[in-house]
């Protein structure tokens, strides 16, 4: 199956939506804690890496880089939105 550059993109957009829902939840579940955020948007590159390395011929190369570097930003963009929310909600800190 050939990807029109449509399909990649909303592929992009909808990996970018899981990985901030994924980092607004462990920074929920965790009450807000970096180190917890930082290892998911880890673990998540490294399981993906290997996914990538099997698609590399379907792919362009600026997909595969794109769509590595978005897991690791939305998921840290994702605990910071709901650092915002917790904040203006009063909401304690991880210890």
């Amino acid at each position: 199956m050939n990807f029109t550059p449509a399909m990649l993109v909303m592929r992009l957009l909808l990996g970018a939506l899981s990985s901030l829902c994924a980092g607004f939840l462990a920074a929920r579940i965790t009450k807000r804690s970096r180190g917890t955020v930082h290892i998911l948007a880890c673990l998540l590159v490294v399981a993906f890496i290997p996914v990538h390395y099997e698609l590399r011929e379907r792919f362009p190369v600026w997909y595969h880089l794109v769509f590595l570097v978005s897991l690791v930003a939305a998921a840290i963009f994702g605990a910071m939105c709901y650092s915002y929310y917790a904040r203006r909600k009063g909401k304690p800190l991880a210890d």
